[in-house]
């Protein structure tokens, strides 16, 4: 038999849109969201004040006058409201091929402490849940917080590492149960666990408080592998796996490179880091390229882009037929990805890249792709040791926004 929406169901809607709208559009007053949501001013005033009572939301002032229609009866100023940054706080972590980082923010996703470690292929999953315990406990001590100040711990694992972390397929999704359930301890609040690709687009867009406004954001992670997330306004899609999949067998010079189970010329035997280091050792050595041989310490991993960019500009020559046959590799990618996927922004993740490292970057592509290619791209906000944000993300995500503030205990 079927029965209508709960009265709970309702509430929890209601608050859900108010409070993703306030953090993405916001601050905002009471008669903008109202307009927004196309709910009843008296509704949004009883829904909003519940939740300033609950400590959720908080009123930051009164809004400029911009124009005349921002003016109320009486000549009263439209009060703005916010999310209150210090309702709970919030944990994370991520569990990366190379590190592991763990910290603890506000619900404005502003960094109050964060520890990494390094990770090998030595190290274990024991070693790795451990750290991520440890860590965690001893930033909420840090801060003088108990379980119930901390609204969950949210943990990305980055493709290579699922395996390790005996995360398994179930029906066709990542089934992060054994892991979630080794890090649910008394000593901390609620786990949350998910992969760390699509997390890192939604934490890129969670620091800039919009979505891919307009259109949609490619997340692009480069390491071992090249991974991607799509992310739409929405942000309800997260089939990355399939785009990461589809992605590297993508060809991008035809006859190019080979690599065992990829297509010659794909985008894993052309661009993953590896790819591009071997590409960069036919002309590595001490006597050929001597900048870039001395500012490697001549250990080839530790060449990237950036270090690529600068070993051109100081005059190794050699560096440069292959940079440009990478950055037209590159083009080739980036300009499928924004016409396939109708990309309004293209996020760099993990490729090293400096703001002038950046520009270079566009440069190339702007050479071979044009500008309305190069102008989308644009660097990750969330990189390296902030990388655990994503995991806070997860939280905000799960525990507060579509919970519509009213989190698992």
């Amino acid at each position: 038999m079927l029965s209508g929406i709960s009265k709970l169901d309702l509430k929890r809607i209601n608050r859900m849109q108010v409070l993703r709208t306030v953090w993405e559009d916001g601050p905002i007053s009471r008669v903008d969201l109202s307009q927004k949501l196309q709910i009843t001013r008296a509704s949004i005033t009883q829904i909003t004040n519940a939740m300033i009572g609950e400590g959720l939301l908080s009123e930051i002032g009164e809004a400029p006058f911009q124009s005349q229609q921002d003016k109320l009866p009486k000549g009263r100023r439209k009060i703005l409201l916010d999310i209150n940054a210090n309702y709970r706080f919030v944990l994370g972590a991520v569990i990366g091929e190379d590190e592991i980082t763990v910290g603890l923010c506000t619900m404005h996703m502003e960094i109050l402490d964060k520890v990494s470690m390094p990770c090998t292929d030595h190290t274990s999953r024991k070693e790795i849940q451990q750290f991520i315990l440890t860590s965690a406990v001893r930033v909420m001590e840090n801060a003088c917080l108990k379980p119930d100040a901390v609204l969950g711990l949210g943990v990305g694992v980055m493709p290579v590492m699922i395996g390790r972390m005996r995360v398994y397929y179930k029906d066709g999704m990542l089934d992060f149960g054994e892991l979630t359930k080794a890090l649910s301890v008394p000593e901390l609040p609620p786990v949350f666990c998910g992969n760390a690709i699509w997390l890192l687009s939604l934490a890129n867009a969670d620091l800039q408080r919009s979505g891919a406004e307009g259109g949609n954001t490619v997340y692009l992670h480069l390491g071992s592998h090249i991974h991607i997330a799509l992310l739409r306004p929405e942000k309800q899609e997260s089939d990355y796996l399939t785009y990461s999949y589809l992605t590297e067998r993508c060809i991008v010079r035809p006859g190019g490179r080979q690599q065992d189970g990829y297509p010659a010329g794909s985008v894993r035997a052309q661009l993953s880091l590896q790819a591009m280091q071997a590409r960069i050792a036919e002309v590595y050595s001490k006597e050929r390229t001597p900048f870039l041989y001395t500012s490697t310490e001549g250990y080839i991993g530790y060449v990237t882009l950036e270090r690529m960019y600068q070993a051109v500009a100081a005059g190794d020559v050699r560096c440069e037929a292959v940079v440009r046959e990478i950055m037209q590799d590159w083009s080739v990618l980036l300009h499928n990805l924004v016409c396939c996927y109708q990309s309004q922004k293209v996020v760099l993740h993990g490729f090293g890249l400096s703001e002038r490292g950046l520009m270079q970057f566009r440069t190339h592509v702007r050479e071979y792709a044009g500008d309305d290619v190069a102008e989308r791209i644009e660097l990750s906000h969330v990189e390296g040791k902030t990388d655990f944000l994503a995991g806070c993300s997860l939280v905000l995500m799960k525990n507060f926004y579509l919970s519509g503030g009213l989190p698992e205990a």
